[in-house]
C-alpha cells in the first residue's frame, strides 16, 4: 500500500527520526513521536534518517497507527532503506501507511572493457 502525504498547514506535523531504533529504546520511541505529534490532524514520521531499525520498531509503529486512527489523524511514513526492508518482512498487510519515495539513479558509469 501507498499512501500520500499532503505537507503543509498548521495542523500538520512531520517528525524526522535519526540513529537506532532497537529493542532497547522502542518503547521510548514510541513515547517520544506520541508527545511530539499530540493536536496534529496530519502526520509525517520520516525514519529515511535510522542507521538501524529492530522489529521492535515495527511493534511500535503499530501501537502509533491504533492510537492515529483511534484519534482520525491522517498519517504517513517514510521509511528510508533501513525501515523499508524491516517493514517488508514485519508488516506483510501494509497496516503501516508508507510513502514509498524512489532513491535518486546513480548516474551512469562508463563501463570499462580490457581487450587482451
Amino acid at each position: 500500500m501507498s499512501s500520500t502525504c499532503v505537507v503543509g498547514g498548521p495542523d500538520h506535523v512531520v517528525v524526522s527520526v535519526a540513529g537506532e531504533v532497537d529493542a532497547f529504546n522502542a518503547k521510548e520511541f514510541a513515547a517520544l513521536v506520541g508527545d511530539a505529534i499530540t493536536g496534529a490532524q496530519r502526520v509525517t514520521l520520516d525514519l529515511s534518517g535510522l542507521g538501524f531499525f529492530a522489529i521492535d520498531g515495527v511493534t511500535a509503529l503499530h501501537a502509533l497507527n491504533a492510537q492515529l486512527l483511534r484519534a482520525g489523524v491522517v498519517w504517513c511514513v517514510v521509511p528510508g532503506s533501513v525501515a523499508s526492508r524491516v517493514l517488508a518482512l514485519c508488516d506483510p498487510e501494509e497496516l503501516i501507511p508508507l510513502v514509498r519515495v524512489n532513491p535518486p539513479t546513480p548516474p551512469q558509469r562508463p563501463r570499462l572493457r580490457l581487450v587482451g
